[in-house]
């Protein structure tokens, strides 16, 4: 399926120093271009707003960027006629209902894709921006996904929760470039530095380190009989362990890579609980793709990716965790193994070599399908004699407790009914509806 001279705008929260914009939009550009797609990303945040954004503080600042990102914001929607396609990751405003992505959904002509790899359906607020909770409205993602032509999850959690509001779901792993994150030679050959001490590695954010800490007494036990380094990117704060040997490094866009190369094992903790059974199990990912071998919590679609003992390890409880790491410290032929394997995994199916057509095809299938339902509409119109609608003009509330909306989204769900233009042209008209059909 070709259709050549698309224009593409992808709304982002974050900009490309953050991996949801980095592996979510951005490296999927070079496929959806060959296919005739012109993409243009719009992060919310500026690379010095994202700077700040999980950093205690800095309410003046914070609030200056914010709106002045706000009135840019805003001002999209001004131009969105000149797209073909709005591609929405998340959301298209980080705090309120979903008045842009309402607004959006008006546009005739505008195919609207929704795309989260993260349970954004639940509160979740950071520490550093605890004061803006309450305007965080994660009930706006139902809104979103109902009024979208073509919805993106991130795993089938997710994709489980946006089902109840469309019919037009799929599912797509966030991936990796498996020609960019590859192994270490060492990794490759089995080979292990016996002169420094094996690195237990973290990476991840502000938001997640309570995981790590978490975390703590295990790490604590395992140094009693293990000498290893903890190394930590991307807590945030300093994390200090009595009897561990803990290294911080700072995250680069430029290094990311080699960070995840300069550890022997990856640790991936997660709390079980409906936050994190939304999560997509990047880490681990990444890690596997480097060839290292991780230790993962079987929680949500780590259980999909990790399958313990054949390509990684899975520990549930404190004696498992203690378990598996020092099998993993003393046994450098099982970490290459186990290593080798992951990277398979990744390479089978986490890869951007199988996914990028995959996006490609969910672009394309959506807009497809909106031009043919708009045909239909339009041929219907010509019969009822009125303009043809696109989509009906969207209740701006957001359904907290069902109604006539949540009916209608179940029977789109359902696949039942005409397409939504061929509906709303008869609605319109009033042809074949009841009474008014009879005036």
């Amino acid at each position: 399926m070709t259709t050549p001279g698309l224009r593409m705008l992808a709304l982002s929260p974050v900009p490309e120093e953050g991996a949801g914009c980095r592996f979510r939009i951005a490296q999927y550009v070079p496929a959806l271009e060959a296919a005739g797609v012109q993409v243009t990303i719009s992060p919310f945040f500026t690379r010095e707003f994202f700077d700040l954004v999980y950093r205690n503080g800095h309410h003046v600042r914070k609030a200056a960027l914010f709106t002045r990102r706000a009135l840019d914001r805003v001002h999209s929607l001004f131009l969105r006629h000149r797209y073909d396609i709005l591609y929405i990751y998340r959301e298209a405003f980080p705090v309120g209902p979903a008045v842009l992505e309402t607004l959006f959904a008006r546009t005739p002509g505008l195919t609207i894709l929704y795309d989260f790899d993260d349970a954004v359906f639940l509160p979740n607020t950071s520490e550093a921006n605890r004061p803006i909770a309450a305007l965080k409205w994660p009930s706006k993602v139902r809104t979103i996904v109902s009024r979208s032509d073509a919805v993106i999850a991130g795993n089938e959690y997710l994709a489980d929760y946006a089902r109840r509001y469309s019919g037009r779901v799929r599912v797509i792993p966030t991936c990796v470039d498996t020609t960019k994150f590859v192994p270490r030679a060492d990794a490759r050959s089995g080979a292990s530095d016996s002169a420094r001490d094996p690195v237990v590695g973290w990476i991840g954010t502000p938001t997640t380190a309570p995981y790590l800490q978490a975390l703590q007494p295990v790490l604590q036990e395992v140094a009693r009989t293990h000498r290893f380094v903890l190394r930590v990117c991307g807590a945030g704060s300093p994390l200090r362990i009595p009897g561990v040997t803990v290294e911080h490094r700072p995250w680069t866009l430029d290094s990311e890579v080699a960070l995840f190369n300069t550890c022997d094992i990856g640790v991936y903790p997660l709390t079980d609980d409906e936050w994190a059974r939304g999560k997509c199990g990047f880490k681990a990912i990444q890690f596997m793709a480097c060839g290292v071998p991780v230790v993962a919590a079987p929680v949500g679609v780590n259980r999909d990716i990790v399958e313990d003992g054949v390509n990684g390890l899975l520990a549930s409880t404190p004696a498992e965790w203690i378990e598996k790491l020092r099998r993993l410290l003393a046994d450098p032929a099982l970490r290459a193994t186990l290593g080798a394997r992951g990277r398979r995994t990744i390479e089978e199916r986490y890869s951007l070599d199988v996914n990028a057509p995959k996006m490609v095809d969910a672009v394309l299938d959506a807009v497809e399908r909106v031009r043919s339902s708009a045909v239909v509409a339009a041929g219907v119109a010509g019969v009822a004699g009125v303009a043809p609608l696109r989509r009906s003009v969207p209740d701006t509330r957001e359904d907290s407790a069902g109604g006539s909306s949540e009916r209608e989204r179940a029977s789109e769900a359902s696949g039942g009914g005409a397409p939504r233009a061929v509906r709303n042209v008869a609605s319109a008209s009033g042809a074949g509806v009841g009474p008014r059909a009879k005036k």
